[in-house]
């Protein structure tokens, strides 16, 4: 630090310079688009086209974006919303009873009414029966001829 100068003042400096960075434009047009997702998304939910999204985008904002590209970013920024609370959730999960777990686990061996699989995942994880023991090996007198 300069002679005159407290770790407090470096930080509140540097923050001040890095503020004015916040308003420039992204170099990317992904950053671009990433940095006006909040009105693309309002006009999305108040049922605009993208066509007219990406026109205006092109008009308003300078970003020439082809719709496919413009379809694959918002798709890019959708599922990266979708993870964050996903991992964030993760994070503050708090430490369940073994009783909690066991429970939750059972529900999971059910089929779901949606899976196609369920029933062939539920039926594989059931240990295997011998068939013998169901249907007998062909002894009359019940004797273990095998």
């Amino acid at each position: 630090m300069g002679k005159s100068g407290t770790a407090e003042d470096w930080i509140s400096q540097a923050r001040r310079r890095l503020a004015v960075h916040r308003g420039e434009k992204p170099a990317t047009k992904a950053g671009q688009i990433r940095a006006l997702w909040p009105e693309i998304e309002a006009a999305l939910q108040n049922a605009q086209s993208l066509k007219n999204v990406r026109q205006w985008l092109e008009e308003e904002a300078g970003i020439a974006v082809s719709i496919t590209s413009l379809t694959s970013y918002i798709s890019r920024i959708r599922r990266h919303e979708t993870e964050k609370p996903k991992i964030q959730a993760a994070v503050d999960l708090p430490v369940e009873p073994a009783t909690a777990i066991a429970s939750r686990t059972i529900a999971l061996r059910e089929p779901a009414r949606n899976d196609p699989l369920a029933q062939a995942m539920q039926a594989l994880s059931k240990p295997k029966l011998d068939i013998r023991k169901i249907h007998g090996d062909g002894d009359p007198c019940g004797k273990n001829l095998i």
